[in-house]
């Protein structure tokens, strides 16, 4: 059978139609509907790992991965997911919203997406970066106002691209029903996403020293070699095979290399401390905190014993202690333990 299991009838009518355009196209089938359903399930799973992480976010090996970022980052992923089945070409675009290209193709998927997938992250370092290394807390106009010109460069950018004519950016090709980037918005689209990740490239090399009890240099090197070498071929696809799209192997490799990435980074940051939640919480934040007495942390953040315990054998902590100014701004709460009666 192939990939002959098809959305539709109008895939044959549309393969022979490219053919008489001199196109070759494989019609959309069976490997389009295995990998959406793939990773539609994967993104199914994640986002009940982002509800217990959000329910559980006061836990602070959790509250410390600002688990409100790292919710967004995964919308922004799903986000992105449903701009690549457009735009990518897996599903039928005739007669459907998806036909909408600047919509999906440019809202959806680069700005909503991609986009702010990328400067969540970059925030998210830039955060880290002020509080250890330039001793500034994680909130304020100096963390906030970057974020916001960045957001207010991707509206304009957005508006811009929805007012030009659509020969000029992102046009709907009826004979293979598929949407087109043009090269010269293609090239603004990539220069903004690689400015955008050599930034976060930079802030995880400087943050690589920070107390180890949040530092992630091994996560992020891993999280960013996967989006790198993503984003390369990614580019390279983009530019070397501008019709992708119309080849069943290519689109699937694409689009689930795109979200590899995307899952590769998430999870490698929140692998461990949701995990360790479930099945091993108390003893897990037992380690947490002897790794912050570890690191010279304690006073800072008014660590005490952690094996006081109540009559269930669980560990008790006071969550009405003072804990100082530099503690606030990462916005974690550590519990502190009371004494054994």
């Amino acid at each position: 059978m192939g990939n002959q299991l098809s959305f539709s009838q109008t895939e044959h009518r549309r393969e022979e139609m490219a053919q008489s355009q001199g196109y070759r196209l494989d019609p959309r089938g069976k490997a389009d509907w295995i990998m959406i359903i793939i990773i539609t399930c994967v993104y199914s799973i994640n986002v009940v790992a982002v509800l217990f992480m959000l329910w559980n976010r006061k836990y602070p090996p959790l509250k410390c991965k600002s688990p409100v970022l790292m919710a967004c980052m995964m919308v922004a992923g799903i986000l992105w997911f449903v701009g690549d089945i457009q735009a990518n070409g897996h599903v039928p675009l005739e007669h459907t919203p998806l036909r909408n290209c600047k919509a999906f193709g440019v809202w959806v998927r680069i700005l909503l997406g991609v986009c702010t997938l990328s400067t969540l992250i970059a925030m998210r370092s830039y955060g880290l970066f002020r509080v250890f290394c330039k001793n500034q807390p994680f909130r304020g106009r100096g963390l906030y106002v970057p974020y916001a010109a960045y957001c207010l460069c991707m509206l304009v950018y957005g508006i811009v691209s929805q007012v030009v004519s659509p020969s000029l950016t992102i046009h709907y090709l009826l004979h293979v029903d598929i949407c087109y980037y043009e090269t010269g918005f293609k090239a603004s689209m990539f220069a903004i996403i690689w400015v955008t990740w050599l930034i976060v490239a930079i802030l995880s090399w400087r943050i690589r020293h920070i107390k180890s009890s949040f530092n992630e240099a091994r996560e992020m090197l891993i999280a960013c070699t996967a989006v790198f070498v993503v984003l390369i071929f990614t580019t390279v696809m983009h530019y070397a095979v501008p019709l992708f799209p119309l080849n069943v192997r290519l689109r699937v490799l694409t689009t689930s290399f795109d979200h590899l990435a995307t899952n590769v980074f998430w999870w490698s940051i929140m692998a461990v401390p949701i995990v360790s939640c479930v099945v091993r919480r108390d003893v897990y934040l037992e380690e947490w905190m002897d790794k912050l007495r570890q690191d010279g942390l304690q006073r800072m953040y008014d660590v005490q014993s952690p094996n006081a315990t109540n009559n269930k054998g669980s560990s008790v902590y006071n969550r009405n202690s003072l804990f100082t100014a530099d503690y606030a701004r990462l916005h974690t709460e550590i519990p502190v333990p009371k004494p054994m009666n």
